[in-house]
Parts: structure tokens; C-alpha cells; sequence
């Protein structure tokens, strides 16, 4: 098949579930915080004492976008920032004990639904799939360092 094709097909399907999981937080879990939001909330509980530096970095985004994220999880109770007391220039990002709730409850629910489509496939085809995925992002990863 033509590689014009093969890409267009993955940037649909990656679409396609990108906007339902969207979907699925907004209408079945959580009306007031976005797939990105959650994202980063889970980034900064599983890298503790991070930074909004950091974020961008992982996740590919600009500072100030993530700025806006961080801000409003710190609106929302979900993280606190804490200053550096040596350098006051730095600001860590830690998930409160209500943040840690939301993602407990969220995580749940995310794994309920979803677990719902998975079970359209056998075991062999999504290990098979999440193998090829992780591959992917392998290759794409040794090769953006070697830029």
C-alpha cells in the first residue's frame, strides 16, 4: 500500500480515538477537566518534584500552553507548586490529595470504558498492537535524538 495512504489511514484512526476519548471525559467521567489536563495531572504524580519545563518537554508543547494547564489544575485544588527555597526561580508541581482522587476515580472509569472496545479483539491482537505501537515510538524517539 502507499506510505500516502498508510499515514493518512494512522493519523485517522489516532484521530478518531483521540476525540472519543475526549468525548468519553467530557460526557461519562469528568465535565470539568480535559484529556490534557489529565495527562499532565498523571505526569506530575508519576515524576514528583517536576517542573512546567519538564511538561513541554515530555509532551512536545509549548510553556505557555502548559502554563495554562498548570494553572488551572492549581484553580481546581489538583496540584500545588512548591519554590525551590535554594533557587526561587524553580517551581515543583505535586498532585494534592484531592488530585490523587480524581485520578484514582478517573483511571477507574477511563479502564471501564475502554475495556469495553478492547473486548472486540483477542488478547494476541492487542498485545500484537501495543508491540507495534511501542516500536513506533521507539524508532520515532532514537531518531529525534540523533537531530
Amino acid at each position: 500500500m502507499e506510505l500516502k495512504k498508510l499515514i493518512g489511514r494512522y493519523q485517522d484512526a489516532t484521530n478518531s480515538i483521540y476525540r472519543n476519548v475526549n468525548i468519553m471525559m467530557k460526557e461519562k467521567i469528568h465535565s470539568d477537566i480535559t484529556t490534557d489536563q489529565f495527562s499532565t495531572l498523571q505526569y506530575i504524580q508519576q515524576h514528583e518534584k517536576c517542573t512546567s519545563t519538564e511538561i513541554a518537554q515530555t509532551f512536545g508543547v509549548g510553556k505557555s500552553a502548559v502554563t495554562a494547564q498548570i494553572t488551572r489544575l492549581y484553580e481546581k485544588g489538583l496540584i500545588k507548586r512548591v519554590r525551590d527555597q535554594k533557587d526561587r526561580r524553580n517551581v515543583y508541581l505535586y498532585v494534592t490529595e484531592k488530585g490523587i482522587d480524581l485520578i484514582t476515580y478517573t483511571e477507574k472509569e477511563i479502564y471501564a470504558e475502554i475495556g469495553k472496545y478492547l473486548g472486540h479483539f483477542e488478547e494476541e491482537e492487542i498485545t500484537t498492537f501495543i508491540h507495534s505501537l511501542e516500536k513506533l515510538a521507539a524508532i520515532m524517539e532514537r531518531e529525534d535524538t540523533s537531530l
